[in-house]
This record gives C-alpha cells, structure tokens and sequence, in this order.
C-alpha cells in the first residue's frame, strides 16, 4: 500500500512493529576486557513488549505514548530506535536506495519500565530495524545483527526473541530448546539504578571473578520446562552489587520467596526483579502480594518465551 504524492513520487504506508522485552535468566559475568564484561547470560523474551510506528515522509519526530511515556525517554536522536535505523542507513548507503528512511517519524507506545533492566530501549531499537528493513524492501539478516549490536548488546537478541545463551558481550548468540511457558511476575522500582556503576561495583565486588558461565543445569531445566530445577541453578552475579546500592532489592526478593515465588531473579543489572510463577493462577497471587510490598512500584504478569521483533500491520 502506498501514499500518492506526486505523479512520479510515492511514500510508503507507516509501518507497525513489535518487540519483547527480556529477563535474564541466568547472568554470569567475568573479568572485564577493553571496558566490557565478558558474559555468559541466558536470555528469555518476554510477552511485556514495545510497539513502534514507522511512519514515512516525516520531519524526524520521535513521539512517546503508553504506560510509560512520562518517563525519561530521549526524543532526539540519541534514542535508539533512531539510532537503530541511521546505522542501517550507513550500512546500505551506496548500495541501495535508502531515502525513505531518513525523515522517518517514529512512535513509540512504551509498555516496558524504563532503566529497569528489562531491554525497553533495546526493544526499541530491534522493532526499529525490522520495521526500517521492511521499508527498503528487506536486509541481509548479518546487517541487522551488526547495527544491532552497534546499538546494544540486548538488541540482537531481541531481534531473534525466544531463549537463547548468549556469549562476548551478549552479542553471540545460541538458541536454547524451551519446553512450556514461564509464568514471570516483574516487580518494578521507582528508583533508577544506572547500570555502568552496578558493574563498576561488580569489579570492586570480585577484584578476580571467575571465567563467565552458564550452568548445565539451567539449560536442563529450561528443556524440560521445570521451575524448581531452574531455581536450584539460576543466578545473576550482578545481585550482590545492585544490592550494595539498593538494599531494598534483597528485601523485596524476601517478601517474594515468603510469597511462594519459585525463583526471584534480577533483571539484567536491575533494579527490576522477575519472579517466577508455577502457573498463571500462582502469578495473579504472587502480583497482588507483591504489589503491597514495600519497595515495589509495579508488579507486572508476564510470559515467556515470546517471538522476536515482528511487523503486525502494513499501513
């Protein structure tokens, strides 16, 4: 479907996108090298997700809407879904015809907390990139992956969604065998906790950590789709650095075990903490405890596995 401008000019329809956000399910973390940690994360997507429109023949706008478009999300071209398509466009400069994705508008309906480790922004960015790929009529899946990574580590991974180890950086990615859906509730914190001092006290933490692994036992877990398993083996080394800032975090994992959480978890470096649920019936209850705890913002039911990044309407 197009837009008739001209006799000789048309504009394509806007473009609707979807993308998950994460949880890290097990986060192990060694030495850093060059100013990166080397990982070995097991990421799962999940079904609390971003929806952006791609809207072409704009004037570069950036517009938030949703649950969460009070929050601090850049409306300039620090963002990343707009730096997400300006590197695709410096990818395919010279090779392919790239105009249409210069002026795009874009709209952002946010459903997923902000800077709470739950890959918001790098939700963005993969919606971004599927979306602006569509419009110029498909790109070598390579390049997606290069400019998603260029953006985050978390992009790419949102880009294939589902579970999945990932190595490096988080970049090298394995798909992992799932059986079953995970019930998750996200408890939300109304303070932020920047992720470059979480790591920074990492490294005070663990002057010499050990080499950055994911346990046989998770994936073994994940495959049969048994909670208690996962809960006897995940982990996130980050926990006990994002506590040192925010003590309330170990409290709020408290009151969720003592809730019968099966596995309370932090999301990537925080503050947010996923609790798993044996059901759907058991996240409704864990929620409604949760949400009264103290420390607690929001506390949110989701699942996962969820697809990846993935256009949902055509104009």
């Amino acid at each position: 479907m197009t837009v008739p401008l001209h006799p000789r000019m048309t504009i394509p329809a806007p473009v609707k996108v979807q993308a998950p956000g994460k949880i890290n399910i097990h986060l192990g973390v060694g030495a850093a090298n060059n100013g990166y940690h080397e990982l070995a994360t097991v990421f799962q997507a999940l079904n609390l997700g971003e929806t952006l429109t791609l809207i072409p023949g704009g004037t570069r706008t950036i517009i938030v809407q949703g649950r969460y478009a009070d929050a601090a999300v850049p409306r300039d071209d620090s963002n990343f879904a707009r730096r997400a398509v300006d590197l695709l466009i410096a990818a395919l400069e010279g090779d392919r015809d790239v105009d249409v994705l210069r002026d795009l508008d874009i709209v952002i309906d946010k459903q997923v907390p902000v800077a709470g480790g739950m890959g918001g922004g790098s939700a963005d960015a993969a919606a971004a990139l599927v979306g602006a790929a569509h419009l110029v009529g498909g790109v070598d899946e390579a390049i997606l992956h290069e400019c998603a990574f260029a953006v985050g580590a978390d992009v790419a991974f949102l880009l294939r969604g589902g579970t999945a180890i990932g190595h490096g950086r988080g970049e090298k990615l394995s798909p992992v065998l799932t059986r079953g859906t995970f019930h998750w509730v996200m408890a939300t914190s109304a303070s932020p906790l920047p992720t470059p001092d979480v790591y920074a006290r990492f490294d005070e933490l663990n002057p010499d950590p050990a080499p950055a692994t994911v346990p046989d036992r998770v994936l073994t877990a994940l495959a049969a789709g048994d909670p208690d398993t996962l809960a006897e083996s995940a982990a996130n080394d980050l926990t006990e650095a994002a506590v040192s800032f925010m003590p309330e975090i170990a409290e709020v994992m408290e009151a969720g075990r003592d809730a019968g959480a099966v596995l309370p978890l932090l999301s990537g470096s925080g503050p947010t903490i996923g609790f798993l649920a044996r059901d759907a019936h058991h996240a409704l209850d864990l929620a409604v405890l949760l949400q009264a705890t103290r420390g607690v913002n929001e506390a949110l039911r989701t699942t996962g596995p969820a697809p990846g990044a993935h256009i949902v309407d055509e104009g």
